[in-house]
Order: C-alpha cells, then sequence, then structure tokens
C-alpha cells in the first residue's frame, strides 16, 4: 500500500492553489504518493451555520489513516481552521507541516512578509514620491498582515516619514468588503493618499474596482498594491504591483520536507524564505512589451471567460431541474445517472457524491440534523469511474473514496469538499484529478447547487410520502386500519380486475359479525367497536399474505385475493371463524362473538361481473348467518 496525505485549504485562495497544488503534485508524484485534499469555503461574511456547514469538512479524515499532513496555513484562518487541525495533528501524532502560518509545536515553511513588502515601499518613495499611503489590512488579529503593515511603517520611517494610524483598514483579506465599505470611507477623505497599500491582491483588486466606480483612475489618480501576486492581478489592467512569494516552489519545498519527516528525519520546526517586490502597473510604471503580452492574454480571457461561465451556469440549471420530480432516494441516483452520462466536463470522469445516512434517513423520518462529523455509513447515491456509472452502494465512512487503488502505479490527487444545507451536513462530493475546477471558483458553485438539489429532492422525497400517507388515509378504515369504501372502489377492486384481466383465478370472501345489533345494545358501542376491531384483526392474521381486505359497512367485511388451487377455502374460512371465537374466550368478552362468512371462487375463464361474484359470496354468507341464528 502506497503512502497517502492529507492537505487541507480554503477554496477561496484559486489562484495560490493552482500554483501550490502543482508543487505538492510533483513532489507526490517522485515517491507515487497519493494526496488527498479537504476543502472548505470559509469567509469572514458567511452565516455561522454555514462556516459549520463548512468546516465539518475538517472532521472527514481520521488523520491517523494517513502518513503525513500538509496545512495550507495562509489560508485556513477565516474560521479558525489552523487552531482545529492543530489539535487534531497533535492527537493523532502524525508528520505534519504548515505552509505559511506559523503553529506552535508543528513544523513550518514560510515566506517571511518583511523583505519583499520593504522593496515594495522602497520602490513606492523613491520613483513614485509616495508620501501619504493608507494601508487595506487583513484581520488586525493575524501575524502575516500585521509583520507587512510593520514594514510600511518601518520603511517610511526609513525615509524621514509615517503613517497615520488613523488611515488604517481592516478588510479581512475579502474582496467583497472592501469594494462595499471603501467608497465610505473615500468619501470622508478630504483627499485621497497617494497609495493605497493593500495586504493582498484581491483587497488590491477591490479597491482598483471601487475607486473606478467612484470615479477614479489607478495609477493617474491614486497608485494601489497588492501582495501575493496572484494571476488575476496579472490579467488586471492595469497590472497589479505586488510582492511575490514563490508558490510553486514553496509548495514543492514544503512537501519534499514532509516526505522527509514521513521517513523520519527529525522535526525542524521554522524555515522562511524571502518575498520579492514583483513589478507592475498599478504604482504608475510600465511593463512595456511585457505588459502587452499580458495584457493581450488577459483581455482573451476577459472574452472567454464569461462565455464559459454562461455555458457553466446552464450545467447548473440543469443539476437543480434534475431532481425536480423526484419521489424515492434511488430517483436521485436515476436522474444524476442521466445528467452526468449526458455531460460530466466539469466533474471529471471520476466522482462520487457520498451521503450521510443521517441525511438520507431524514427523507422518510424526523431526525436531528447532523451537524458535526459523518455517519458511520455513507450511501454513494452517485459515482462515476472512467466515465462509467457506478451501482449505488454504501460504504464505511472511513472509507472515503469508493474506487479508491492503494496500490496504483499513478500518483492521484482526490478532492474533498462538504455538502451542506446551513449546518446539517449532506454528505461530500469527492473526485479523482481535477484540481482544476477550483480555478474561477467553478467547483464552490457546483457543490452549492448540488446541495441545494439535494436539499430540494429531501423535500420533495418527504412530500411524496405524506401524500401518499394522506392518500392512505383516506382510503382506511380509522377503526380497524382496513380499507374502506373508498379503498375498496379505488383499490380493491382494480385489483380484483387486474388479476381477471390476467386470466388469474381470483376469491371473494364475505364476512359478518353474527348478532352485532344485540351486542351494542346489550353491551355499549364501546364493546361494539371492541368486537368490530378483533374480526379486523383475526381477518388479516388469517388470510394470505397479498389478499386485500375491507370493512364494508358496520359489521361487514369483504376480502379479494388470488386464487391458488392448492388453497383450501373451507380451511381458510373455518380458520376465521375458530379464530375469532378462540380470542373472544381468551379475552373474556362478556358477550359471545361469531363471525358468518361466504365465498365464491372465481373461474379465470368465467365471464360474469363482479357485482354478481359479491352477491353470490354475500347470500353464501347469508345462509350460514340464517343457520348460527337458528342454532343460537
Amino acid at each position: 500500500m502506497k503512502k497517502k496525505i492529507a492537505v487541507f485549504t480554503n477554496g477561496w485562495n484559486d489562484d495560490y492553489l493552482e500554483f501550490a497544488l502543482e508543487g505538492i503534485r510533483r513532489r507526490a508524484a517522485e515517491d507515487n504518493i497519493d494526496v488527498f485534499i479537504f476543502m472548505d469555503y470559509t469567509s469572514y461574511d458567511k452565516t455561522e451555520d454555514e462556516l459549520t456547514g463548512e468546516l465539518n469538512v475538517l472532521n472527514l479524515p481520521s488523520l491517523s489513516d494517513f502518513d503525513g499532513v500538509l496545512l495550507l496555513g495562509n489560508t485556513l484562518n477565516n474560521a479558525n481552521e489552523n487552531v482545529i487541525l492543530r489539535e487534531k495533528i497533535l492527537e493523532a501524532k502524525v508528520p505534519s507541516l504548515c505552509l505559511e502560518y506559523e503553529l506552535e509545536d508543528i513544523n513550518c515553511i514560510r515566506t517571511e512578509n518583511v523583505n519583499g513588502m520593504k522593496e515594495l515601499m522602497e520602490h513606492m518613495i523613491t520613483v513614485h514620491d509616495v508620501k501619504d499611503v493608507f494601508f487595506i489590512s487583513g484581520p488586525r488579529d493575524n501575524a502575516e498582515s500585521n509583520e507587512r503593515y510593520q514594514a510600511v511603517i518601518e520603511t517610511m520611517e526609513s525615509h524621514g516619514l509615517s503613517v497615520d494610524p488613523e488611515k488604517l483598514f481592516d478588510g479581512c483579506w475579502s474582496y467583497a468588503i472592501v469594494e462595499e465599505q471603501l467608497p465610505g470611507i473615500v468619501e470622508k477623505m478630504d483627499k485621497l493618499p497617494d497609495a493605497f497599500i493593500c495586504a493582498n491582491d484581491s483587497m488590491a483588486l477591490a479597491a482598483c474596482v471601487a475607486l473606478e466606480k467612484m470615479g477614479y483612475k489607478v495609477p493617474q489618480d491614486v497608485r494601489v498594491t497588492g501582495y501575493d501576486n496572484l494571476m488575476s492581478g496579472n490579467h488586471f489592467s492595469p497590472i497589479l504591483t505586488s510582492v511575490d512569494r514563490g508558490w510553486n516552489e514553496r509548495s514543492y519545498q514544503a512537501m519534499d520536507s514532509l516526505v522527509e519527516l514521513m521517513n523520519g528525519a527529525p522535526d525542524f520546526g521554522d524555515k522562511v524564505y524571502d518575498s520579492k517586490f514583483d513589478l507592475g502597473e498599478s504604482c504608475g510604471c510600465s511593463m512595456g512589451e511585457e505588459g502587452v503580452r499580458i495584457q493581450k492574454e488577459a483581455r482573451t480571457r476577459a472574452f472567454m471567460l464569461p462565455v464559459e461561465r454562461t455555458i457553466f451556469d446552464w450545467h447548473l440549471i440543469e443539476v437543480d431541474d434534475s431532481v425536480a420530480h423526484v419521489k424515492k432516494p434511488d430517483d436521485i441516483h436515476k436522474v444524476f445517472t442521466a445528467l452526468w452520462e449526458k455531460n460530466h466536463n466539469y466533474t471529471g470522469s471520476d466522482f462520487c457524491i457520498c451521503l450521510d445516512q443521517n441525511f438520507l434517513d431524514s427523507m422518510s423520518q424526523d431526525m436531528t440534523p447532523k451537524t458535526v462529523g459523518y455517519s458511520d455509513k455513507l450511501d454513494v447515491i452517485y459515482g462515476m469511474k472512467n466515465e462509467k456509472t457506478m451501482d449505488r452502494s454504501v460504504i464505511d465512512a472511513s472509507q472515503l473514496v469508493p474506487y479508491y487503488d492503494g496500490d496504483s502505479a499513478e500518483t492521484v490527487m482526490y478532492l474533498f469538499v462538504p455538502l451542506h444545507a446551513g449546518a446539517e451536513c449532506l454528505g461530500y462530493y469527492v473526485s479523482k484529478n481535477n484540481t482544476r475546477m477550483i480555478k474561477d471558483f467553478y467547483l464552490n458553485s457546483l457543490t452549492r447547487h448540488m446541495s441545494s438539489a439535494l436539499d430540494r429532492a429531501r423535500q420533495n422525497i418527504k412530500l411524496e410520502n405524506l401524500n401518499k400517507i394522506l392518500a392512505d388515509i383516506s382510503v382506511r378504515d380509522e377503526l380497524t386500519g382496513l380499507y374502506n369504501r373508498m379503498g375498496y372502489e379505488k383499490i380493491v377492486i382494480p385489483y380484483l380486475d387486474e388479476l381477471r384481466a390476467s386470466k388469474r383465478q381470483s376469491v371473494i370472501m364475505v364476512a359478518d359479525i353474527n348478532r352485532m345489533k344485540v351486542i351494542n345494545d346489550k353491551f355499549g358501542h364501546l364493546q361494539g367497536d371492541a368486537a368490530i376491531r378483533i374480526v379486523a384483526k383475526v381477518i388479516k392474521s388469517s388470510v394470505p399474505a397479498g389478499w386485500k381486505a375491507v370493512r364494508y359497512g358496520g359489521d361487514e367485511y369483504v376480502i379479494i385475493g388470488e386464487y391458488d388451487a392448492a388453497e383450501d377455502m373451507e380451511a381458510i374460512k373455518n380458520g376465521i371463524i375458530d379464530k375469532a371465537r378462540r380470542v373472544s374466550e381468551d379475552l373474556s368478552l362478556p358477550f359471545k362473538l361469531s363471525v358468518s362468512v361466504g365465498y365464491v371462487i372465481i373461474d379465470a375463464e368465467n365471464q360474469l361481473g363482479n357485482e354478481e361474484y359479491f352477491r353470490m359470496a354475500d347470500e353464501a354468507m347469508y345462509e350460514m348467518k340464517q343457520k348460527a341464528h337458528r342454532e343460537e
């Protein structure tokens, strides 16, 4: 069995992941190590329920089942993931490493936050004469953001300049927060600063967009810089001035160091590499021919992305619509089969949707929503392997991947994303060698629509079950649980017609309680109801399975079923009569309970109508009733 590692990351950092995961893959391939990537989409603007649903993916793997654990630590601060995972790692005592973020007792490889930022600030001051800066930070308690801010302060001070502590805004690493709130901040300013220095590229891009909407040009009216050197910053216009962290190289180094730890090397603590200033255009510089080339690529991408996204949105609509008419869980498998056998361009040729057993059970019964952890069993409601749909199956949660091959000759990357409705765990989505879906948040959109579709499917199934219950109530007699007259018309007679149409012999049996009026008059209607229930129970337990029993009137019953020549109808008839008598004696009823029964066998070739056969069975019962009355 080859070695495998668990990687934890947040999916919003798609540019970073493109480089980081490629570096991890390259090093893993050298030793044929499989990579299991567990990814959430937490962010500072999500509700508590949404965060709970996303964070549950951290509970999916048992870390002791892995040979090593790698945290992409700079992505795991939105909802305290680093702290949660540190405790799990130390408990499992598994070789581990955190990339780009220091965690106590965990080995770390990181790019420092000072040198590149100081180089950037030197450029801004000496080349562009920047004297007044406004800093857009990450969370105030974030060490990386604070180090970058301190580098700005120190560089300014080295040139005899100062940073106004009031010119600081906590953007929480979020594009959305900066785009929404920066206009209000700018409107309160007497004048624009010389530059907005941002602690990451996402916030820098948001600042550029927000300023553009307000009528300001970057860099003509104000300069903007970022940090991280994202691909989106390179494709933006103007090209974003930033700081490069060498992500591809750093992730390879992290994976290489983790492999050494897995092979018995001692802990090394903290390894630090220099960050580097990366020139762009948003500071006011020109990139010449290189900038022209980059912008040409960006224009092509700007055209293609909306087209691709529109086509992808059509697929998302198909996901939503696929479950519109499901009535039972197996229907979900069927509609997903039709959906993804037609088009699996986005999911890839190897993926599975694994439903938590608690969620599956909630489709048919009231269940307390599961919000933490996963059930022991998972239902693979849909899976595709090598472009072929797999049979629906049940796996142990520890198995993680239904089709995992621990002896394969290729290095495989499995990607796990939680499926949830608010805080409730629905299950997870897992794909093989399809990390390209992380780009531009396609995977987030797809899994959110999967979750919504599954939740909608549950609502449909529960509604269908409720309709069945209501329909059953309408055709059932409340006192006995047998079919009532409506059930007789809608279910029992069509059943008889089907037997006769298919040339199968059938039987109509009529039963009636003797002296029912005497029981009601002398002992009361409660005792009369008891007699009716007892006879109904006797009938259900005495006739063959599949036969349908009806409370036709007050104390009259009709039973219809398929007749097998091997069955002794007299024995069935007498069985009902004798059992009713024995039960009444065992219960010490204050009255004598007896039943009259008549029946008629309908020959497959006989063309008489149902009403005639019913009359014949009723007459047979009546003859027995008259005889019983004479003998009393």
